[in-house]
């Protein structure tokens, strides 16, 4: 049975999607035999070269390697015809395809003693693509995190945040506001007197495994300030930074209003001292 689409609407979409095909590594002719078939099956040699444009003379080659990477199948001799994957089972067999590829890869990789003699500091400029890299960085933990984040962030982050829990990773979670959780270790920081610097920027601060870390503003669009390293100084201040907040907190639970009258709501007295440009006194 024939299955067919015109061959307006595939010159339409063939350009950008022969591309895509070609970054998922295939040849421009495969990609173009692939496509055909999509518009057209069972289809013979002839057929093929007439609907994508690639030479007769190289039809059945392509085929060939399309059968050998399991994209294609072929049926019948006089003539042959072939008959593509799904673009749905064809998507996942790349991608199945490249997890063992990547997997093979990580494993001889490994096994060449390599130090880096540098660690590069990567700019993130969007409040999206900042929470993106958090939640990729959880989801990579193996031991420890250590993150502080307001409660604005929190429905982005609690599904990995809570699946790294889930699977033996000692979470410490300090949040700028109330947060409904039950899992890992939470610290809440007070935001009374904090209007000012939430209106400049909202912070997000994390660091797992003592391998990597991020750290910077979620200001709003355009204003994100955010960066992430696997400087290993870095990395060690930014995880000291989020773990003396910690301190705090509980230095505040064991001597409750006696450290307000001693440094002011949310140690203001202090800011000023070590802060004196801090926009939030002003």
């Amino acid at each position: 049975m024939s299955n067919r689409i015109s061959k307006t609407a595939l010159t339409s979409a063939s350009d950008d999607t022969v591309q895509e095909l070609m970054r998922a590594g295939f040849t421009e002719y495969e990609a173009k035999v692939y496509l055909s078939l999509l518009s057209n099956h069972p289809a013979s040699a002839y057929s093929i070269s007439q609907h994508s444009g690639v030479p007769h003379s190289r039809v059945y080659d392509i085929s060939r390697r399309l059968i050998k990477k399991g994209y294609a199948v072929s049926a019948g001799s006089n003539p042959e015809v072939f008959s593509p994957l799904s673009p749905e089972e064809l998507v996942e067999k790349i991608r199945s395809d490249n997890e063992k590829l990547t997997s093979k890869l990580k494993i001889k990789l490994e096994s060449i003693n390599f130090s880096a003699d540098f660690d590069p500091v990567w700019n993130l400029h969007t409040r999206e693509e900042a929470l993106d890299k958090v939640v990729e960085i959880i989801a990579g933990a193996e031991k420890k995190i250590y993150i502080g984040f307001w409660s604005e962030e929190y429905p982005v982050l609690k599904d990995a945040l809570q699946a790294a829990h889930e699977r033996g990773v000692v979470v410490f979670m300090l949040s700028y506001g109330e947060i409904p959780v039950d899992f890992g270790q939470v610290y809440l920081h007070d935001r009374q007197f904090l209007d000012d610097l939430n209106a400049q920027g909202r912070s997000i601060d994390c660091a797992v495994d003592s391998f990597v870390c991020l750290s910077g503003i979620l200001g709003s669009s355009g204003n994100t300030k955010v960066v992430w390293s696997k400087n290993e100084g870095l990395i060690n201040s930014i995880e000291g930074y989020i773990i003396h907040d910690f301190y705090i907190v509980e230095i505040r639970r064991a001597f409750g209003d006696r450290l307000y009258e001693l440094f002011g709501n949310n140690l203001a007295s202090l800011r000023k001292k070590f802060l004196e440009d801090d926009p939030v006194l002003k």
